[in-house]
């Protein structure tokens, strides 16, 4: 369980640092894959604030150098 807590957090922190560089990450949460369409996918992150989101994955797309500082100590 502690190694999902950690995870998660970095995950969060992740996410969070990509926002803060302007970059917007397609976000995995553990909701998504119980849902069967898009529709209900978008429901169910929006439905929730970005930090209770239960992150499970992320996917970033930036220049080379800004990814890196993006994913740094993952």
């Amino acid at each position: 369980m502690t190694n999902e807590l950690n995870i998660a957090a970095n995950l969060t922190r992740t996410a969070e640092r990509a926002h803060r560089r302007g970059v917007v990450p397609a976000i995995f949460t553990a909701a998504l894959f119980g849902t069967g369409n898009d529709d209900d996918n978008r429901a169910q992150v929006a439905a929730r604030r970005r930090a209770d989101l239960d992150l499970v994955g992320l996917a970033v797309r930036a220049d080379r150098k800004t990814v890196d500082k993006i994913v740094d100590g993952l």
